[in-house]
Formats: C-alpha cells, structure tokens, sequence
C-alpha cells in the first residue's frame, strides 16, 4: 500500500496518517514540498546589468550591458540528471538565458539548455549555471521582469518560484581578442578606437593583418563579425594554419583541447574599398 502526497506549495509541513484498525495510533511526517523550478539565483551585478528578486520570486533585470554575450551569471550544485526543459513565460527583449553543466573541474559537459527545446544534464554533471547574457551588437537600457523555469522532463509547466532565491551571483566576460596595433597594411589603415576598430582604405593587394594570443584548453565563443562579408573578414587560425572560424559565420562556439598560440587574422582581398568600424570578440565560456 503506498501513499501519495501532492504540495500545494513549497514548504515545510506535516502529514499525519491515522490507522484505520486502531483508531488511538497516529503518525505525523514531516514533509518538504519542493519547487519544480530547479534553478537557484539572487541578487547579481556584472557588466552593467543588475538583477534583484522580486516579491514573487522572479527576477528584475536592470542596466545597459558592457557589450553583447556579457551578462551576469549564476552557479550552484547540480539537483538533477537527465532530460530537463528551460522555458521562459517572461523575457526581456535583447537578453538570452541559458544553463550550462559543468563537471567537477568546472569544464561544460554536453550542448547547453536553451529555452524552446528539451535538454540533457549528463551524467557526471556536479553543478549547473544559469547564464543572463545580452544578444545586441550594442546593448540598449535595460529595466524588466524575467520568469525562467529548468524543470525534468520534456514538458513546460506553470512557472513556480525556485526554492532558492538568495544565491548571490555575477559575471565577468573577458574579450579575449588581443589588440591590434595601429598599422597601414597594403593600402588599408587600421586604427584602435578603444576595444573597436576603424579600417579604412583600399588594399592594393590581398593580405592580412595579424596577431597571436594563447589559449589555454576549453570552449570559446567567436561572436560574428562581419566587416565586408567574405571579401574582408576576421578569422582564427589553429597553429597549424587550419581555420576554426571566420568573422562573417554565426555565433560559434570552438573547442580548444590543448593549449597553444593561435593567429587572429584580418583578411582581406585585392582592390577592396572599406571604412567601416568593427569590434571583433572572444570570449572562453569555461
């Protein structure tokens, strides 16, 4: 014979069961009746955004951020395996949640969740972490409400207020592109504007502008960037030369298993007329 206790809502409470044969026996259980919301998030400040809990749970998002992909960020020990799904009934325009998993060095293990679509905490997962990041080239002011909700299973239910609302978080994203000095390569000028760049001119001749940078083992992200389509364009280079992305691609995400020093290239084709501005980006995700 079992019994089958349904909550209300999260909390702590009792259950007493009485025996039916003798009426003097009773038992009271104490009962935790949990959110199925399994993310855990507070109060968090990182790159220009600020978020803060609101009355019911959710979180109020704040704040212009620093530049596209920064955000803010949270981490907290993994509650569960297997197949999971992110919804998101409240959103701000211009900021993207996700989840990533980690393994016990702090490494992701597997795609991260999004929202829209099933996902899958692997096994040897030890902790979770819930990712507000902003999507605009040029972030714009910020002042919302954001419901988000990773529940198992492959079904989205009713938003809840997750059981943990005073995880102090943050979030730091390092543009790891290193810095191009001010040159004029084959006809084309190039100049620091501060983190961006103007490239101006026509190239007499197809060429490159080049730099190197170290990058330790882990999974990056290469935002696009696109300057002139494929006729000028930024582009990262393995050691041995082969290309790992190119500026006018999406978004990409790239796995580097070993460290090394890679070539950060701007290519360029004969008899190209640019001007324009551009800020190429990098940044390591774990």
């Amino acid at each position: 014979m079992g019994i089958s206790v349904t909550g209300v809502k999260p909390g702590n409470t009792t259950v007493t069961i009485n025996s039916k044969t003798s009426p003097n026996i009773s038992k009271r259980i104490p009962v935790t009746v949990k959110s199925r919301n399994l993310l855990s998030y507070g109060p968090a400040s990182g790159n220009g955004l600020t978020a803060t809990v609101n009355s019911d749970g959710s979180l109020h998002v704040t704040g212009t951020a620093s530049s596209q992909w920064a955000g803010i960020q949270w981490t907290f020990p993994c509650p569960v395996h297997g197949a999971v799904t992110l919804s998101r009934p409240t959103s701000i325009d211009g900021l993207t949640v996700s989840v990533k998993c980690l393994d016990a060095k702090g490494g992701q293990l597997g795609a991260q969740i999004n929202t829209g679509n099933a996902g899958t905490v692997p096994a040897g997962t030890v902790s979770l972490r819930f990712e507000i990041l902003a999507t605009e080239v040029k972030p714009t002011m910020k002042n919302g409400d954001i419901r988000v909700q990773l529940e198992s299973g492959d079904t989205a239910h009713d938003w809840m207020k997750p059981d943990n609302t005073s995880l102090k978080g943050g979030y730091k994203l390092e543009n790891l592109w290193p810095e191009y000095a001010a040159q004029t390569v084959s006809g084309l000028t190039i100049t620091p504007l501060g983190g961006e760049y103007k490239l101006k001119g026509t190239s007499t001749r197809g060429f490159e502008i080049s730099t190197q940078r170290e990058l330790t083992p882990g999974t990056y992200l290469a935002p696009k960037c696109e300057i002139d389509s494929y006729n000028v364009y930024t582009e990262i280079q393995d050691p041995t030369g082969k290309n790992l992305w190119r500026g006018y691609q999406s978004d990409q995400e790239i796995t580097i298993t070993k460290t090394e020093t890679h070539k950060f290239a701007i290519r360029f084709a004969e008899n190209r007329t640019v001007d324009k501005t551009f800020t190429p980006r990098l940044y390591k995700l774990d």
